[in-house]
């Protein structure tokens, strides 16, 4: 499904049942909306988090959303779902919502063309985004895009096998 999501039409927009939703939305609103609704109704889904000033595909990992570093999309996004939607963490200290993010150090233009490490400068908050900051390199989009497609077809994969182990 490639459209805009807007929260008030969640539940329309996955009324006609998937076997897995592969979230890539960058806005936190509707992102928070759509993983709240998997949630509750035992939708099987997987996030993406912020690619934005990466550029090493190979620290590229899977983890449940409570459990991302260096992610400020990620981090914004677990706040939202706990205070918009009263999405919390198990008792295993986990939110049950699987993320793609990476653990590479953020870094953030400075304005005589080198980086840093630090969001703020004395130039002021940088953002990571196309119009002031660096935005996303292909290569981590795409990664992270392929990573998100693999997990969800290998837990596809294992769920057809667990319930033909129970036929037999």
């Amino acid at each position: 499904l490639r459209t805009v999501v807007d929260s008030r039409y969640v539940a329309e927009l996955l009324s006609t049942g998937f076997d897995y939703v592969i979230d890539a939305i960058d806005s936190v609103r509707p992102k928070a909306a759509l993983l709240a609704y998997c949630r509750r109704y035992k939708v099987p889904v997987v996030t993406t988090g912020g690619a934005g000033g990466q550029i090493d595909p190979t620290q590229i990992q899977v983890t449940d959303l409570a459990k991302t570093i260096q992610d400020p999309l990620a981090a914004k996004l677990r706040e939202r779902l706990k205070s918009d939607f009263n999405v919390v963490k198990n008792s295993k200290g986990k939110l049950g919502i699987d993320c793609v993010f990476s653990t590479e150090q953020l870094v953030y233009p400075q304005s005589d063309g080198s980086v840093c490490a630090a969001k703020s400068t004395a130039d002021g908050s940088k953002r990571m985004d196309c119009a002031s900051g660096f935005g996303a390199a292909t290569m981590v989009t795409a990664s992270f895009g392929f990573i998100a497609v693999s997990h969800a077809l290998k837990k596809m994969v294992a769920k057809l096998e667990r319930e033909n182990s129970l036929k037999s």
